[in-house]
């Protein structure tokens, strides 16, 4: 009987010393990884610098300066593109941005100011006219030209914390203030005699039209954020592959409004001499408070190392209803921006 209960000792015991040493060696395991991932971390930059740029393509509607003389039915057999075409503005622009972040020594939070500036300009000019059959009888024509750009600024700030998904991937959520400003600005021309005529005895009008006008948007408002991080390939120290993504929300609160003119002049003619005067001009001024959501988003491919990193990827940033396309009457258009972009980011500080 002693024998036996010996040996349920001995088992007993052997077990133990077992699961005490598998226990043992989870431990040390789990140690050492704590102790490798706070080695990493502790050997992080405190600062982060950030430059990039992007081909944007824009998203700017706004009305078309039409005059009356250039929807009278039916048009001239010369105008076989709309004026209207003319008054586009550029479809990209190219933005540049720069950002500083800063994250403490043994710290989860991460403080950081960004800019981002853009714009853009565009001059087109049409003329279209009639052949001349013979010398005393004068060519219908209409010149058309326009001038039109943009520019815009986006400033960030904001404090975010990294709430790590696991190994090899981050997540930060930020929240911070937004500050956006837009501003565009549009002139064009128009010169048109929609008829042929006899240069003695011959009638016809002469018409001149000129726009001008000058839209703004200034905003400022609360941002929301989430940026990921996720390793794909390699190690941070010869050089590691990571796929980042992100969103963006904001919601601003501001001002938009428009400047400007428009003037048209007829002047009928009999036999190369004015008949008549026909002017009117419409002078455009609105100024509003308006709210302001913005949505946006990104995807990249990085090449980091400890201290640098090198992004391309594609991002799009939306702002509904920030600008008053309108001429003699409101109407709110989106700005927006989205393009492919690339950046370097350099560590300073360990």
């Amino acid at each position: 009987m002693s024998e036996l209960i010996q040996k349920n000792d001995n088992r007993a015991t052997i077990r133990w010393k077992l699961l005490t040493g598998a226990s043992a060696l989870a431990l040390a395991t789990y140690v050492s990884s704590v102790s490798i991932a706070k080695a990493e971390d502790a050997d992080h930059p405190l600062i982060w610098i950030d430059l990039g740029g992007q081909l944007a393509w824009n998203e700017n509607g706004q009305d078309d300066f039409l005059p009356p003389f250039t929807l009278t039915m039916p048009r001239p057999p010369f105008e076989v593109v709309s004026p209207g075409r003319v008054e586009r503005q550029a479809p990209t622009s190219w933005d540049e941005y720069a950002k500083l972040s800063f994250q403490p020594e043994d710290s989860a939070w991460v403080l950081s100011a960004g800019v981002r500036y853009g714009r853009s300009h565009r001059h087109d000019y049409l003329d279209q006219l009639t052949a001349q059959t013979y010398y005393y009888r004068h060519w219908a024509f209409q010149n058309i030209t326009a001038d039109s750009s943009e520019d815009h600024a986006i400033i960030d700030f904001q404090a975010g914390r990294d709430f790590g998904l696991g190994t090899g991937v981050s997540s930060t959520m930020s929240l911070g203030v937004r500050i956006a400003q837009f501003n565009s600005r549009a002139h064009s021309f128009f010169e048109s005699r929609p008829q042929n005529f006899n240069y003695y005895v011959g009638t016809y009008t002469r018409f001149n039209a000129t726009f001008d006008a000058k839209r703004s948007f200034t905003g400022i408002g609360p941002s929301l954020s989430w940026d990921g991080t996720a390793a794909v390939a390699g190690n941070t120290s010869d050089g590691r592959i990571d796929i980042d993504w992100g969103i963006n929300a904001a919601l601003l609160f501001g001002r938009q409004s428009v400047r400007g003119q428009h003037e048209t002049t007829s002047v009928p003619y009999v036999s190369r001499y004015p008949t008549a005067l026909n002017h009117n001009s419409a002078p455009i001024s609105r100024s509003k408070r308006v709210t302001v959501p913005n949505l946006g988003g990104y995807a990249a491919v990085s090449w980091r190392t400890d201290n640098a990193k090198i992004s391309f990827g594609y991002r799009a940033d939306m702002f509904f209803g920030a600008m008053d396309g309108g001429i003699d009457a409101a109407k709110r258009e989106n700005r927006g921006f989205y393009g492919p972009f690339a950046s370097i980011s350099i560590g300073i500080g360990d």
